[in-house]
């Protein structure tokens, strides 16, 4: 199991003496969280949320296909193969690439369960495509440097929001928010079918979660929230 600790030592310790890294330091980086990850798991949420700050939708996407050769469900966390390991049609390119569009359950062939190809989906939409060597002082440990802390990816994670027993505004914000990002992405790419699938998904998924409600509002509403 990788934590933020390991990142740090095993892949970061070496570029601590600068904040902004050269595009063949980036590279490095991205090269070496793939193959940590792609042999082992995240140890906990706080360990992919941290993962963020390193990856583009593109190396996420190689991760997935790393961690499935490896036998692994495409989500970092997952300690499970994928629930579909053999693909009968593997050697065949045409074939292959038509179940991929076709196949309502293609997902399986890269996730043990359409809950974790869910979550996937929620966290892969919130990742920037902003170059990593761009990215100043995400790779530095603060606490070796003493420098003032780099600006790091804010993440949410789909099942820490549902599986909570509250859910605060801001998170339901943030789903919802999610949410119609990949409403987006689905339009464009698989078309109304899934979109309507997703709807179902969360609508079950979140039937079960309890919002907390403010019980001091101001009576002007959050336009006049104090900021804390």
């Amino acid at each position: 199991m990788t934590s933020i600790e390991d990142i740090k030592r095993l892949v970061l310790k070496p570029f601590q003496n600068h904040r902004q890294l050269s595009i063949k330091e980036a590279d490095t980086i991205s090269l070496e969280v793939l193959d940590l990850l792609s042999q082992s798991d995240c140890k906990d949420r706080q360990t992919l949320e941290y993962l963020a700050n390193f990856l583009t939708i593109e190396t996420y996407h190689d991760l997935i296909e790393e961690r499935n050769l490896n036998k692994k469900c495409g989500y970092p966390t997952c300690t499970r193969s994928q629930n579909r390991v053999r693909d009968p049609y593997g050697g065949n390119t045409i074939a292959t690439r038509f179940l991929q569009e076709n196949n309502p359950y293609a997902y399986l062939s890269h996730y043990c369960s359409k809950f974790h190809y869910r979550c996937s989906q929620f966290y892969e939409v919130q990742l920037t495509d902003e170059a990593l060597f761009v990215r100043i002082g995400v790779h530095l440990d603060d606490e070796v440097q003493g420098n003032s802390p780099p600006k790091l990816q804010k993440i949410s994670l789909l099942e820490e929001l549902i599986q909570g027993e509250d859910l605060a505004q801001e998170d339901l914000i943030s789903i919802v928010s999610g949410i119609g990002q990949l409403h987006i992405k689905s339009d464009e790419a698989l078309g109304g079918d899934d979109k309507e699938e997703l709807e179902k998904d969360l609508s079950e998924w979140l039937s079960e979660v309890k919002i907390v409600e403010n019980k001091d509002p101001h009576p002007m509403g959050d336009l006049f929230k104090d900021e804390s």
